[in-house]
């Protein structure tokens, strides 16, 4: 298991767990389809510990580096 924010761009995993401390992030995460076991893609990451963006069922979410090392998950085998 990784962090999404070490995760390779480009790549598929399975979210398998996350714990956030705001629980209103973590909501409206839930709210835009981020739960354990649905398939999240990685589409950008920026440079120096910047935002990460995500695919997550068709939605592209863009989340802060601190946020995104609170998500851990598998990498998912085509």
């Amino acid at each position: 298991m990784l962090h999404a924010a070490n995760a390779e761009i480009g790549s598929t995993y399975f979210v398998k767990s996350f714990s956030f401390d705001n629980p209103v992030l973590q909501h409206r995460l839930n709210a835009l389809g981020l739960s354990v076991g649905s398939v999240l893609k990685v589409q950008r990451k920026s440079l120096f510990k910047g935002p990460c963006v995500f695919d997550i069922e068709g939605q592209h979410i863009c989340i802060r580096n601190c946020d995104a090392c609170k998500i851990m998950l598998e990498a998912a085998h085509d």
